[in-house]
């Protein structure tokens, strides 16, 4: 879902890091993304108190999905790994 910065109106994204991806897979990213900052193209990050109520209700909720997702797909590859074990 696509937020618009409060300081500027363009598009904003959440964070990212290669690092986080590289150390921990795709769950260490999903994980970064979920409790990371907003960015804006133009004005940087942007603290999630400068969006309305509405937004970081959303934007909440997003991240409690993307946790929920991460460790679903951590228990996915675990049981996959331990089928293949066994």
């Amino acid at each position: 879902m696509a937020y618009s910065c409060p300081r500027c109106a363009k598009p904003v994204q959440r964070g990212r890091s290669t690092a986080a991806g590289m150390a921990g897979g795709l769950v260490g990213a999903l994980l970064y993304s979920a409790f990371g900052s907003f960015e804006c193209a133009s004005c940087g990050k942007i603290p999630m108190s400068e969006f309305p109520a509405e937004v970081r209700s959303k934007a909440r909720a997003g991240s409690v999905a993307m946790v929920l997702g991460a460790l679903l797909l951590l228990v996915v590859v675990i049981v996959f790994l331990a089928a293949l074990r066994g």
